[in-house]
């Protein structure tokens, strides 16, 4: 008894220490500060920035550096969001960003304000929560583009410095991430105007007055995020040649493009290039199985990690397939085929380009350039996302939210 009694007291005389009960107390408030993270990395972006910018208790929560990679590593196991341009600009208004948050309960498309003012810019591509634009540059007999590369939700931004220009020249730009090498870089394709001295041989040069021809060249570039200057990868490989769009996919560090090989009557016939963000590199990709790949709806995704091509094969049918294993053509596989013509009525609505997957097994789909449709393969059921605010025309592109700066992301082994 007297043990006990003993033990009691000492126990006692612990808890009247003052040292003690500060220890207790620090305990218990990093514990609820454990809990309030917790329960704010399962919030919705657009919730986190909401009480971001109303509170200042919220301020100091969302600024914990433990925040941003239980964010991330939450983020990373959910549905993609949106970022939505709008392709208004130039008859009704300057170019728009929206976001739309896909995990949230809000119905309504979120203005995104850009890092510099401009009215005419353009979304380069997405990557780990990073947004890199281009803003219009207009300057003598050509258009160059001035490129930021930012987080929309935490505002900062990496501006990348500019590339030499050339005569008449038209950009495009690509934006990824390389695993391997864990660094960002931009691709640049200029196409530009070479004057040339044209000498007929067999006529004496000094007799006659030089004559002059316009020739059309491409350059490839690349620039490292980090560094200071872009690197010249010499002209477009020949199956590039002809003026290319944006790339449609990022995949396994490599951007990839649909480019036309041939003709089949009056319908294309695509083929596949890469660009390896790693080696620098094009590479010509396996192209699916089919007989051919031929469609004025002919697009590049990614689905679920993997390089995914789809279009129409006829009248009543879209097929999607899906490279399971990079590179290997034996892997393409045809997951999904259907009549893309869902919804009478909507005759315009007839070249869906793919968009992402969700994580309930459902594929986003993006009809003209104008309506956002999920695609349900189990009960091939479509049903149109009904959102307050979407523009009449936009370019949708999945984006992960990330609460990383910009230059932190950077700097993460993601």
């Amino acid at each position: 008894m007297d043990d006990e009694e003993e033990r009691e007291k000492k126990r006692v005389n612990l808890a009247d220490d003052p040292s003690n009960r500060a220890m207790v107390q620090r305990n218990i408030h990093h514990l609820l500060l454990d809990m309030r993270l917790e329960i704010l990395s399962r919030l919705p972006i657009t919730s986190l920035i909401y009480f971001k910018t109303t509170s200042h208790a919220g301020y100091d929560l969302i600024a914990d550096s433990r925040l941003p990679p239980m964010f991330h590593n939450r983020v990373s196991d959910s549905n993609p969001c949106l970022i939505l341009f709008d392709y208004n600009f130039p008859d009704f208004g300057p170019s728009q960003l929206y976001f739309v948050d896909s995990e949230g309960c809000s119905r309504r498309v979120r203005k995104i304000d850009p890092p510099q003012h401009s009215e005419v810019y353009n979304p380069v591509g997405s990557c780990n929560g990073l947004l890199c634009l281009s803003f219009s540059l207009i300057g003598g007999s050509s258009v160059s583009h001035s490129l930021l590369i930012y987080n929309p939700f935490v505002g900062d931004a990496v501006r990348v410095p500019p590339a030499n220009r050339f005569l008449n020249q038209l950009e495009v730009f690509g934006f990824g991430f390389h695993p391997r090498t864990r660094q960002f870089k931009v691709v640049r394709i200029v196409y530009y105007e070479k004057i040339m001295t044209v000498v007929d041989p067999a006529v004496d040069v000094e007799e006659v007055d030089e004559e002059f021809a316009t020739v059309y060249e491409s350059m490839v570039q690349v620039f490292t995020v980090g560094t200071t200057e872009w690197k010249n990868k010499g002209a477009l490989p020949p199956q590039l040649a002809d003026e290319i769009g944006p790339p449609e996919a990022l995949v396994e560090g490599s951007l990839h493009w649909l480019t036309v090989v041939g003709m089949a009557g009056v319908d294309p016939i695509f083929g596949i290039i890469s660009f390896d963000l790693a080696d620098e590199v094009f590479e010509e990709i396996p192209h699916p199985p089919c007989q051919r790949l031929v469609s004025r709806g002919y697009n590049l995704s990614v689905l679920n990690g993997c390089l995914s091509a789809a279009g129409l094969v006829d009248a009543v049918h879209f097929d999607i397939w899906v490279m399971k294993q990079y590179r290997f053509k034996e892997s393409w596989e045809k997951q999904f085929s259907f009549d893309p013509y869902f919804r009478s009525g909507w005759p315009s609505l007839r070249f869906p380009k793919v968009i992402c997957a969700m994580k309930n097994g459902k594929i986003l789909l993006q009809y003209n350039y104008s309506a956002l449709v999920s695609y349900d393969p189990v009960e091939n059921r479509f049903k149109t996302l009904q959102k307050s605010g979407l523009p009449n025309s936009f370019q949708a592109l999945p984006f992960l939210p990330s609460l990383f700066s910009a230059k932190a992301t950077m700097n993460l082994q993601l």
